[in-house]
């Protein structure tokens, strides 16, 4: 992959990771505003996951069907904006929850264009190293978003916060201009569909979802019971805002330095250490009492991120390559999947039991993946044609070890 387009695609998703990263912490606090209960938060919170998850999964339908991501990608950064500006002037909670959900759904499928982008390109031996630049986003988009959603809220207001946000969204379509795909013709639009359709995933593949799956939900517990707990001890939106934000800065070199090991040392032991993460920062989230304390927590969960760029490399070299649209999707999409879940369960638990217990139990689900993902085996490629970036029909590549 050449620097030029590595850079566009890095940029790319910059924008959106920037955008959710300033008013994800914020949502529940925004939702009890205009009078939802903690449950009601959460199940507000699902739904815009679901439209993340929407969002994902089309992403990859549309990458197998018509070998296109950049247009896709370029018309839904336009069309998030104004949704987006609309979530600032929302004045009851369903009118916001429409407006989040439309914005998620456009956020889910440049993410998700972007990796397959990024995984058509990316050559065997260097996947680890390219997925790790990407998720450098999210960390550094925790950095940005946190100055321009707490603080600017508190001063100014949430329709302030928005306008902001909604300019700084402006950006992703001029920075399309960047990303370089060849126009694909309607013989070779066939052709790359019938080669879809025709190969499967794997049984390792497989496992590998739900392995992530049950991270996802655990991590989703930390996130919303991180908003219920500081709100719940006198915590303003910009101390919310800066738990993320210094999790993002500590966790900022470990993607790219655990994907670059990833291409070396196999990747299956980085995805274990990645769940892992996960329950740490629940247990030190349980036990937090003032704001360091909840840096801490927000420190252990982000190394979980590393399970994003060395799990998609993970999946090209599970699934054929024919299919790689359709996996990486629903790799993806697994995220937000936990996210409907895990906003709805901690939603309910925090209010039924309270945010303590319900810490504890998502501690759990991550042990159990990594007893799930000690199944997963090497990738075994279906000998069948396969699809170049381009769009070229070309004989598959060989297997690369997980």
């Amino acid at each position: 992959m050449s620097r030029k387009q590595l850079l566009a695609l890095f940029l790319c998703s910059l924008v959106p990771w920037t955008i959710g990263n300033g008013i994800a912490p914020l949502l529940p606090m925004q939702a009890a505003d205009l009078g939802a209960s903690q449950a009601v938060a959460g199940y507000c919170l699902s739904l815009s996951h679901l439209a993340m998850a929407a969002g994902t999964v089309t992403a990859g339908w549309l990458s197998d069907r018509f070998g296109r991501r950049k247009m896709p990608a370029m018309v839904a950064g336009l069309v998030s904006i104004p949704a987006l500006y609309l979530m600032g002037q929302a004045t009851t909670l369903w009118g916001l929850a429409v407006a989040l959900a439309a914005w998620f759904f456009g956020a889910g499928l440049i993410i998700a264009l972007l990796s397959i982008a990024a995984g058509l390109c990316a050559e065997g031996n260097q996947r680890g190293k390219v997925f790790g630049l990407l998720a450098l986003a999210p960390e550094l988009g925790a950095l940005l978003g946190a100055p321009l959603g707490g603080p600017v809220a508190d001063r100014f207001g949430y329709p302030a916060m928005y306008a902001v946000l909604s300019a700084v969204g402006m950006a992703m379509p001029l920075l399309g201009l960047l990303w370089e795909e060849r126009a694909v013709t309607a013989v070779e639009r066939r052709r790359i569909a019938s080669a879809a359709r025709r190969a499967g995933l794997g049984r390792s593949f497989h496992l590998l979802i739900v392995a992530s799956l049950g991270a996802a939900v655990a991590s989703f517990v930390f996130f919303l019971g991180r908003s219920f707990a500081m709100a719940e001890q006198g915590f303003s939106s910009a101390a919310l805002s800066s738990a993320g934000a210094i999790g993002g800065v500590m966790a900022l070199p470990f993607p790219l330095l655990v994907g670059w090991l990833s291409d070396r040392l196999g990747r299956k032991r980085f995805v274990a250490l990645s769940f892992l993460s996960v329950t740490a920062g629940l247990v030190a989230l349980y036990a937090s009492t003032c704001l360091w304390h909840f840096w801490v927590a927000s420190m252990l969960f982000t190394l979980s991120f590393i399970s994003g760029p060395v799990g998609s490399a993970l999946v090209i070299d599970l699934v054929p390559q024919e299919s790689l649209g359709r996996g990486l999707a629903v790799y993806s999409a697994t995220t937000w999947l936990g996210g409907i879940a895990g906003c709805a369960i901690t939603g309910c638990a925090t209010q039924c039991f309270g945010i303590a217990p319900t810490l504890l139990a998502g501690t759990c689900l991550p042990l159990m993946a990594v007893g799930l993902l000690a199944a997963v085996g090497r990738s075994r490629r279906t000998k069948i044609e396969s699809v170049s970036p381009s769009g070229k029909v070309v004989p598959a590549m060989k297997p690369n070890p997980a």
